[in-house]
């Protein structure tokens, strides 16, 4: 029997749709609920006898550096892990492997992994418009087959694909720029970005040796004036429409 009171939710979440589909997980537990959001949290945290569905993202076929940092900071102590991985129909590569060693090393046991894909924050023609009506069907009953699972205590150890080493972290070779015409200075940009990489004086500009194309900056935005752009940035688009235009399927381990 289910004898949690509140699910923590847990991700990084740059374009909003690793949140998205956390939430979506979360909805079949009648619990209260406690976000964390690795985009600005980033303390350190123990999770006692409890609950947590953490989600991030794939850059690359890795973690995102920032959300590794910040979940390496949360431990755990008999606390049951949902794992959600979102990828923008291209490859995952090691990023579950890694994700589920991390979270291991940390002590929270996981229950449950599931592989989810949205429409890719870089490249939109890859995967767009997802997660769409099949994905949030198969989604919901993950979630319903994971509330059974945990009332039952029918707890397994879940073992995913990947290799070690982990790939190289590797950041696009390309620049996000800002249309100063459009531009507002609202600083929206420079108060959501995990880098810091957008100084709050002139929000126009990017550092960008310490950007990792995340794309909050460009999500946040309500005027539309950040982007990806650059050479490099339309030779990277046409070889991935090129390989990965074919929809990828969602994985779920239990």
């Amino acid at each position: 029997m289910l004898n949690y009171k509140t699910v923590n939710k847990i991700y990084f979440s740059p374009s909003g749709t690793t949140e998205k589909i956390v939430n979506e997980v979360a909805k079949n537990f009648n619990l209260n609920r406690k976000n964390y959001d690795l985009l600005s949290f980033n303390d350190e945290k123990c999770f006692k006898d409890e609950l947590v569905i953490i989600g991030v993202p794939v850059f690359n076929g890795r973690i995102p550096k920032t959300a590794c940092e910040r979940l390496s900071k949360m431990k755990a102590k008999n606390t049951k892990a949902i794992v959600i991985l979102n990828y923008g129909n291209m490859e995952y590569g090691d990023a579950l492997l890694e994700l589920c060693d991390l979270l291991k090393a940390n002590n929270f046991e996981i229950v449950g992994v599931a592989t989810t894909v949205s429409q890719n924050s870089l490249f939109s023609e890859l995967g767009r418009n997802r997660p769409d009506e099949t994905d949030l069907k198969k989604i919901d009953e993950f979630s319903k087959s994971m509330a059974e699972k945990l009332e039952k205590n029918d707890i397994r150890e879940i073992f995913v694909g990947g290799y070690k080493p982990y790939e190289s972290y590797t950041t696009p070779d390309f620049s996000v720029v800002c249309d100063d015409d459009l531009c507002v200075e609202c600083l929206d940009c420079a108060y959501t970005c995990p880098e810091e990489a957008i100084p709050e004086e002139m929000p126009q500009m990017t550092k960008m040796k310490d950007c990792t194309r995340c794309s909050t900056c460009i999500s946040v935005c309500p005027e539309g004036a950040r982007s990806f752009s650059g050479p490099n940035f339309e030779l990277e688009r046409q070889s991935a429409i090129n390989d990965f235009l074919d929809r990828k399927d969602c994985e779920f381990f239990m």
